[in-house]
């Protein structure tokens, strides 16, 4: 009896040592492999690879404002928001933010 307190114990304290009342935060970084990854990473279906200042100079020369458009909007093959449907904008220019920092 005694075992099976014990065990039933250990047991409802491991399901809760994985519960957290505080949400993560938020970073450009984690945004990107959320939602913006699996394009950008590769250039699939055209898009600009992260950290390839090449790709990403002509959209930069259309302006902050045509870039978060694009972001909020899609683009061509780009869902809008990248799919990151609980994005705000400034989670956005976060991981823009982020696509734009050179690979290590």
């Amino acid at each position: 009896m005694k075992s099976l307190l014990l065990l039933t114990i250990i047991l409802f304290a491991s399901l809760l040592s994985g519960c957290t009342s505080e949400p993560q935060e938020r970073t450009g970084e984690s945004i990107y492999y959320q939602s913006c990854f699996s394009c950008h990473e590769r250039g699939h279906g055209g898009a600009p690879m992260r950290g390839d200042m090449e790709q990403w100079q002509p959209r930069l020369d259309k302006g902050q404002e045509a870039m978060m458009t694009s972001m909020v909007e899609g683009y061509k093959g780009m869902p809008p928001k990248g799919a990151c449907f609980d994005c705000s904008e400034a989670d956005l220019q976060m991981a823009f933010d982020f696509m734009l920092l050179p690979k290590e």
